[in-house]
């Protein structure tokens, strides 16, 4: 049937096309025989179910590129007024403080500074200072005195330089009341007045610099100065000295100094004759890091005494173990150094005024360690020092008034000592030094009043809210030996020496003081035939202007 019908449409299309192609037809119209009707076939229907592609996880970076392009744009300058901030007001320096104090046995205490600031690049300060005692009530003559005045000032010039310089005049007084404490019981003790025993010095210093007072272009820094006092003694004696030093450093690097030293010191004694002691040093220094840890320092100490020439050495070694915990430490030094009147009686006040002043030479070697743990600062070192001249010192019993002179001795000296310093809690500070030292000299049996263990320890407290500070310190000292009158060494007692003192601030300007010295009563002889005041306290106030 669909055969005949698809036959029956190509003849008629076929036929139409000859009928237009063939030219010369009147008539153009179509008859339509009949009407073509199409129809799709049934077909089933499918179903599709759509599925949400993955979803993309991955990052990307864009990377945008800007031109700079500047644009000039012209506007008018604005106004800026300042504005006011309100400041609290600092409180005034205080440039002067004073304090003055009295206890017993018959102490007297004063001290005076003042701060001249008013001038630029300039300070300039002045003192006075007296601390004295008088225990006669119960033992003839047992007193001293010290009374101090002086000024110290320095100038800073633009052209970066400065000077400093300062006075001082010193007058010490000291008596000896050894005669009261004869070794041997007697039936009757001497007595003798106050001019008979005293023992007199008026010292005045006076000392001038010049150094750079700024960082120098070349880092290049220098110092020059003179220092001079003179000393007139009573019983009838005088020493003076004037000691020149220049100083310069070049900075090759911040922890490479290339030092040198020069140093004359001249002293002159006069008795009932005269002494010279005349040293010169040189003491050129190189001091360098090698590989960022280690320190290292290495330079000599040439010196010079009448014509004996002697070389020293000046190295030093500092390596740390664990950093910021533990460093090592090994050295080697060696120097003069001047027994003259004014040293020995510092040392010893109840020393013989007429004595000869010599140097003693030495050479030390050390070693130890230092650092900081758990919030303990300490430092512990062993030292080996060869020494010829060791001053010494014996009572002379040849006369009525006990007085002590100097012994020289050669030997060596072995130390063991250490030092700590931490803040267990807040607002309180503790620290301690101990030391034990060996002697072993050439001729002398025992090295006479000098220590060999010496301990002290102290502490202060802070109260804040109260405003009070409290302080203790303890010393001990092992029983100086001593020749006695048939030559054999014996020891004296040992020292046990507690000091308290406390402050109260009453404002702040104001506060009030409280010292109590030798709490243990303790009367050990520093020096043989000379025992200490025992149990001693000054009270008194202070105040700033």
């Amino acid at each position: 049937m669909f055969r005949h019908i698809f036959l029956f449409c190509g003849l008629f299309f076929t036929a139409t096309t000859a009928l237009y192609a063939q030219p010369g037809l009147d008539d153009n119209s179509v008859t339509v025989v009949s009407n073509f009707e199409a129809r799709l076939s049934e077909a089933s229907r499918v179903r599709v179910t759509g599925v949400t592609p993955p979803a993309d996880s991955s990052r990307r970076r864009q990377q945008y590129l800007v031109v700079d392009r500047p644009i000039s744009i012209e506007y008018p300058a604005p106004i800026i007024r300042p504005r006011g901030v309100s400041r609290d007001k600092t409180p005034p320096n205080k440039n002067g403080y004073i304090g003055i104090g009295a206890g017993f046995p018959g102490a007297l205490f004063g001290d005076l500074s003042y701060d001249l600031s008013a001038v630029d690049n300039a300070e300039l300060g002045i003192y006075a200072r007296h601390h004295s005692f008088n225990n006669n009530g119960k033992v003839e003559n047992q007193k001293s005195s010290d009374t101090e005045f002086g000024a110290e000032g320095t100038y800073l010039f633009d052209q970066g330089f400065a000077v400093g310089g300062g006075a001082k005049y010193t007058s010490q007084s000291r008596y000896y009341y050894g005669y009261n404490f004869p070794e041997l019981e007697t039936d009757s003790v001497p007595s003798f007045t106050e001019d008979q025993v005293r023992q007199r010095f008026n010292i005045f210093d006076l000392h001038a610099e010049i150094f750079n007072g700024v960082r120098t272009e070349a880092d290049f820094d220098y110092k020059a100065g003179v220092a001079l006092y003179l000393m007139d003694g009573n019983p009838a004696v005088r020493e003076s000295g004037v000691d020149f030093t220049i100083e310069a450093t070049k900075w090759i690097s911040d922890k490479q100094p290339l030092d040198i030293k020069l140093r004359t010191d001249f002293t002159t004694y006069k008795d009932t004759s005269t002494q010279n002691l005349n040293n010169i040093y040189l003491s050129p220094s190189y001091t360098t890091s090698i590989a960022g840890r280690y320190r290292l320092k290495v330079g000599v100490n040439l010196t010079s005494q009448d014509d004996d020439f002697d070389v020293f050495p000046d190295i030093s070694l500092n390596a740390p173990v664990i950093e910021g915990v533990l460093s090592a430490f090994v050295g080697a030094e060696g120097s003069l150094q001047k027994n003259t009147l004014r040293s020995l009686a510092d040392y010893n006040p109840w020393v013989r005024p007429r004595l000869r002043i010599r140097n003693s030479e030495y050479t030390r070697f050390y070693g130890g360690v230092e650092g900081s743990i758990s919030g303990i600062d300490y430092r512990a070192e062993a030292s080996f020092k060869l020494i010829d001249n060791l001053a010494t010192y014996l009572l002379d019993r040849r006369t009525a008034i006990p007085q002590f002179q100097v012994v020289y001795d050669d030997g060596n000296i072995f130390t063991l000592q250490g030092s700590a310093t931490m803040k267990p809690i807040k607002n309180l500070q503790v620290n301690a030094t101990v030391a034990q030292r060996f002697y072993s000299l050439e001729t002398q049996e025992k090295a006479w009043h000098l220590p060999s263990f010496s301990l002290t320890a102290g502490g202060a407290y802070n109260l804040e809210k109260q405003n009070i500070t409290l302080g203790a310190d303890f010393f001990v000292e092992n029983g100086l030996p001593y020749q006695d009158s048939e030559g054999v060494a014996q020891s004296l007692s040992p020292l046990l020496d507690l000091n308290l003192n406390g402050e109260y601030g009453i404002s702040d300007n104001f506060s009030a003081w409280l010292r109590v010295n030798n709490l243990l009563g303790n009367n050990r002889e520093r020096f043989v035939q000379y025992p200490t005041i025992g149990v001693n306290l000054l009270v008194g106030v202070s105040a700033k202007f």
